[in-house]
């Protein structure tokens, strides 16, 4: 990703595939500020006669959705998949100033069974941890999709697949995550949180939880929807994020404290996970750390 990190993208190919399975139709990364931002399902005038489902995912500030005149609000980590057309309609309300949200718009039939999956099983909205693999993967579309990476109608369908499979991944292991952390994995967490500079194998990590390393990373996905790995990594780009905002400590030493031996590979991480280089953050003006460690 750039540095300037809002806009949309939308996809036009000519190539596309037989059977239309999945594909993405757009995506992108809004700040909206206007109560004029009103989106109404049944008047989309971008539908021209083929469903679309949009997945929407909530940053910063606050939206709301109605569906059949029932109102939600949305705030940061609240996400909704809706089809189009279809009887909702999602706005800036007059009681907010901003609304920060990234989303994604798909079409053909994996896309529509999947939204019938989620509307049966999660509800209308859901919230999502910012470090689950469905906002990691939706963070990774966006950039690849930035980079002129997604080049024809069978990659995109492939991509759009590929989200709408851990969207089936995320919502059917949603009631086991949200169950209680167990003492062993907070164990863990905790020390990730303090030792993060350290070398810290997997191995390690379950000696700690006091698990064999195949359980233990079973059990640490059941609690987090995350990877032992990313979940360490995230830790990390949020911590050298806070130095690269607060210290003078160079971006070499700040690398160092942060678990990488090599500045060079902890730039190409840094950019990975926030978007942008290290320079380029400490050079920018963002305040709000979390919504930036996937």
């Amino acid at each position: 990703m750039s540095s300037q990190k809002y806009g949309n993208y939308g996809f036009r190919f000519q190539d596309m595939p037989q059977n239309n399975v999945a594909n993405i139709s757009s995506i992108g990364w809004e700040l909206q500020t206007s109560i004029d931002y009103y989106w109404d399902g049944m008047m989309r005038k971008d539908i021209q006669g083929v469903e679309k489902y949009v997945f929407q995912y909530t940053l910063s500030g606050q939206g709301a959705i109605t569906f059949e005149d029932k109102r939600y609000s949305l705030h940061r980590g609240d996400a909704f998949f809706v089809q189009l057309p279809s009887q909702h309609c999602y706005f800036l309300p007059e009681s907010s100033t901003s609304w920060e949200f990234i989303y994604i718009t798909l079409t053909g039939s994996a896309a529509a069974s999947c939204w019938d999956f989620i509307h049966v099983h999660a509800g209308k909205t859901v919230n999502i941890p910012l470090e689950a693999n469905l906002i990691q993967l939706l963070y990774s579309l966006l950039q690849e999709t930035r980079e002129h990476k997604i080049i024809d109608a069978y990659l995109s369908s492939a991509r759009a697949y590929e989200f709408i499979m851990e969207c089936y991944r995320f919502t059917k292991n949603l009631n086991t995550a949200n169950q209680e952390m167990p003492e062993p994995m907070l164990r863990v967490i905790t020390y990730l949180q303090q030792q993060y500079g350290e070398y810290i194998s997997v191995e390690k990590m379950a000696a700690i939880a006091g698990l064999s390393s195949y359980y233990f990373i079973k059990q640490f996905g059941k609690y987090t929807n995350t990877t032992p790995a990313r979940y360490l990594t995230k830790v990390r780009i949020k911590k050298a994020s806070e130095m690269l905002r607060h210290t003078d400590l160079s971006i070499k030493d700040i690398a160092a404290k942060t678990g990488y031996e090599n500045a060079n590979y902890f730039n190409k991480v840094f950019r990975k996970i926030t978007g942008f280089s290290p320079g380029e953050f400490r050079e920018s003006r963002i305040s709000n750390l979390d919504y930036l460690i996937l």
